[in-house]
């Protein structure tokens, strides 16, 4: 969003080129960063929803089939013969552990949506700033 290094002024003269003050470009870049951030794990809570719908679906066509029902397990290349049960009980345990991890992941989300919204609005601060005297100058 603000990919600016340099502010362009116009002037009578001509056009003014004037680097952003340090700590302008150190906000920019931790704005950066945590863009960097958040896009990351709003990725990793796309995944971890899918993997708890997809749990979700074999839980449904579990509990529909009979108890003595023969279910394999995929470990690797290989199918292993597991009982409902068993199967049931390592799904229930997948589905769980994902949602305590989509649950961090949340927070982290609106951590780092909250940080984005205080460095734009610094940043919006700093280049006021900037911009003001400038505006002084010309006239």
């Amino acid at each position: 969003m603000f990919m600016l290094i340099f502010l362009f002024f116009h002037s009578s003269l001509g056009v003014t080129v004037q680097r952003l003050p340090p700590e302008v470009e150190k906000t920019l870049a931790k704005y950066q960063e945590v863009e960097a951030q958040l896009a990351s794990v709003m990725t990793q809570k796309g995944t971890v929803i899918s993997y708890i719908k997809e749990i979700e679906r074999a839980l449904g066509i579990l509990k529909d089939l009979p108890s003595d029902a023969v279910v394999y397990r995929s470990t690797g290349h290989v199918l292993v013969k597991v009982s409902k049960d068993d199967a049931v009980k390592d799904l229930e345990g997948k589905k769980e552990e994902l949602e305590i991890r989509l649950t961090s992941l949340e927070r982290m989300e609106s951590i780092l949506k909250k940080q984005l919204e205080e460095l734009r609005s610094t940043l919006s601060k700093h280049m006021k700033t900037v911009a003001e005297p400038r505006k002084e100058e010309e006239e």
